[in-house]
Parts: C-alpha cells; structure tokens; sequence
C-alpha cells in the first residue's frame, strides 16, 4: 500500500479490533463501529494536521490518553511521537474506510 495512503481515511479514531488479529497483523476498526467488549483496547484518534491522541487502559484499569503527534511517510510508515515515550512505527499494510490494518 505505500505510496496510495489516503491521510483523510486515516483521521478518525482507531480502536484496536484484537479479535481479528492476523499473524503478523494488527486489525483496527473505526471507533464508531460497536466492537465486542474488551479488556484493555487501545485506539488512536489520528487527528489533522498531525496531533494524535492515544487511548488506552492505565494502571488501575480507567482510560488513559496521551496526546502527541503523528507523520506518515511514502512508505506508508506511521510515525506516533508521545511525550515521555520513544516513537511508535507502524506499517500500515491496509487502509480504507472501516479497517485499518499494521504490520506486527
């Protein structure tokens, strides 16, 4: 898919969708789509002009964001920068409207 990412597809909230996992894929769906309930799902909210807020279970279990930025190469490599953390790089292998699928 490099080189084809459509950035607008891309800004919306992400939830981690673990219960279509692949080997060596992680699948993600829209945040507006009703997901089984979960234990400890994470998401992104890929927002314009490069903020990111991720979302996810902190240590007694409540939700917990960060907010940071994000870039995204020719490549199709998604470069998430939060404070305090080393960046995440993921590959995007898939994107379209509903799914959002990353290399592992």
């Amino acid at each position: 898919m490099p080189g084809n990412i459509d950035e607008q597809l891309l800004q919306r909230g992400w939830l981690h969708a673990h219960e279509e996992d692949m080997p060596g894929k992680a699948v993600f769906r829209p945040d507006s789509q009703q997901l089984p309930p979960s234990r400890g799902r994470i998401g992104y909210e890929f927002q314009p002009g490069g903020r990111v807020v991720k979302r996810g279970p902190g240590p007694t279990d409540r939700h917990t964001s960060t907010v940071g930025t994000w870039t995204i190469d020719p490549e199709g490599r998604l470069t998430i920068r939060l404070p305090g953390a080393p960046d995440e790089v993921l590959q995007i292998e898939a994107l379209d409207a509903d799914r959002l699928v990353i290399k592992k």
